[in-house]
């Protein structure tokens, strides 16, 4: 009798529930097991794991949360546990998995109707449940461990991930637990891709600058990197700002990879569209903003750009320091940031267009106006930049004044101008014939593959050899004109690279001093 009675008082002093949620490393989800334990004594609330001060914050929030949604919070000692112990925790998305777990270890909820669920979301005081940073990656994690996610956006997925959702957008609406049924969302559908929805303007709004024009389809047709200089109001910034509009759209893949990106640095990404992200950062930005990192470790703008474009106008007057930091994501396609936290990985694999005045008065080499800038000036500011990184361009584009008269006269200006519609028939044919021809991407052929017969004329190879001389190109630049004319050669739908697309592809290896 006395044996019972014990072991009756011992499991009503010792509840407990487990919730499964989860956190971000970098842009990679961890699954978090939440432990949340109930026994008898003075009133406390204490929370471990090693999580930041958002995350010791939440119980005052899970508890206004649960009293504002006719839900008692238990008496006693109430402990939670975020296992693993010691992974870093931060953030405010295990709040809804601790108000589930208190209320499943107080037998207020059935522990069995949240089985091979995920839970995440944020509190707030009157019991309503928001998204938090990462939500894609945690949908990501919830279908490939073909969990049901539990948050309070189930729209965010639908033609992004295939899963099953059920969505809570208050507490309250834990009362009638019949009410709350999974719906699956679709993932993007590859087969029916169209054209995306350009909101980025037109090149049919260029006038003048044909030249350039032709240039950045032939970077759009092999994700080739840019570098424009001119005098200031030439156009640059417009031309730039105009390159996703010519971009093929994203397929389901680099979707997703894309919204996982931006869904952690918490910015706001329209996936229905599939446009390819275009980033401006200004010149200000500093290092960790550029290429990630702060507290937590967080995306830059290098990886917001993955999978689309990485604009930066106004290049010398960014911060030598923060530009050299560019050179390891151009060249490897990722980030890699080491901390006291851990080491953390980001995708950075992004087309890199850049623009800035000749000199600093912005008119050296201009027709029209004269340069007021003494040679050290020029070469100081030129000098800003650095030799490797304009190493990593693979088109110069000279962007002169254009003659005031195209601007008066519609006709002319009309004929001239190509469509990005246009533009983007040229990139998508390139693309599908290099592909057709069982052909990587021209990033993923080697220096033999290129230099192959059936892939470039002996004529073609004799005029780069001469050229290498002349112009004392190095080993970088040999490649990366081989793979300019490359592209140029699929632009043409043509199975060789003649010594006219070479010739092409040379014209715009140039260095700055020469523009």
């Amino acid at each position: 009798m006395l044996a019972a009675k014990s072991a009756q008082y011992h499991y009503k002093s010792r509840r407990y529930s487990e919730v499964l949620s989860a956190g971000m490393h970098g842009v990679e989800p961890k699954a978090v097991s939440v432990q949340v334990h109930l026994t008898t004594g003075l009133t406390a609330f204490h929370i471990v794991g090693l999580g930041d001060q958002a995350v010791k914050e939440s119980h005052r929030r899970v508890c206004a949360a649960l009293k504002n949604s006719g839900f008692r919070v238990p008496d006693g000692v109430i402990t939670v546990n975020l296992a693993p112990a010691l992974m870093n925790k931060s953030g405010t998305g295990y709040d809804l998995a601790i108000a589930l777990g208190i209320l499943m270890a107080d037998a207020e909820l059935d522990a069995a109707h949240f089985k091979n669920h995920l839970v995440v979301g944020e509190l707030g005081l009157d019991g309503s449940v928001s998204p938090v940073r990462g939500m894609v990656g945690y949908g990501i994690l919830a279908a490939q461990s073909e969990q049901t996610l539990v948050c309070s956006d189930a729209a965010l997925y639908d033609q992004l991930i295939d899963l099953k959702v059920v969505e809570i957008k208050h507490l309250s609406q834990l009362h009638y637990l019949e009410d709350l049924q999974a719906r699956r969302t679709q993932a993007l559908d590859d087969t029916t891709l169209a054209p995306p929805i350009s909101a980025c303007g037109d090149y049919a709004d260029v006038v003048g600058q044909q030249q350039a024009v032709r240039a950045l389809s032939i970077a759009a047709a092999g994700q080739h990197n840019v570098f424009m200089v001119g005098p200031p109001g030439t156009g640059k910034t417009m031309l730039a700002s105009r390159l996703p509009s010519i971009l093929p759209p994203m397929d389901s893949t680099q979707l997703v990879e894309s919204a996982l990106v931006f869904s952690v640095a918490g910015a706001a990404f329209d996936h229905s569209s599939r446009q390819r992200p275009f980033r401006a950062p200004h010149h200000s930005a500093t290092m960790p903003a550029l290429v990630g990192g702060g507290m937590p470790v967080r995306p830059g703008e290098v990886s917001l750009a993955h999978n689309g474009v990485l604009f930066l106008d106004e290049m010398p007057q960014f911060s030598r320091t923060t530009l050299q930091a560019l050179r390891q994501p151009i060249e490897e396609g990722r980030v890699r940031l080491v901390r006291a936290q851990g080491s953390f990985e980001f995708p950075s694999n992004f087309m890199m267009v850049g623009a800035a005045n000749p000199c600093p008065c912005g008119y050296y080499g201009d027709q029209a106006t004269n340069c007021r800038c003494l040679p050290h000036q020029i070469e100081q500011y030129q000098n800003r930049v650095g030799g490797p990184l304009l190493d990593r361009f693979d088109l110069f584009i000279t962007v002169p004044r254009p003659n005031p008269d195209f601007f008066f006269k519609k006709a002319a200006a009309q004929t001239q101008s190509v469509t990005s519609a246009e533009l983007y028939q040229q990139v998508s044919k390139a693309r599908a014939f290099a592909q057709k021809a069982g052909r990587p991407s021209v990033h993923g052929l080697s220096r033999q593959q290129l230099c192959a017969t059936e892939l470039i004329e002996p004529a073609a190879v004799n005029l780069l050899r001469r050229a290498a001389h002349n112009l004392q190109l190095s080993g970088r630049m040999i490649v990366a004109s081989l793979r300019l004319a490359r592209t140029i050669a699929d632009l043409d739908q043509s199975k060789r690279v003649t010594a006219t697309h070479l010739s092409e592809a040379l014209s715009y290896r140039k260095t700055w001093n020469h523009v």
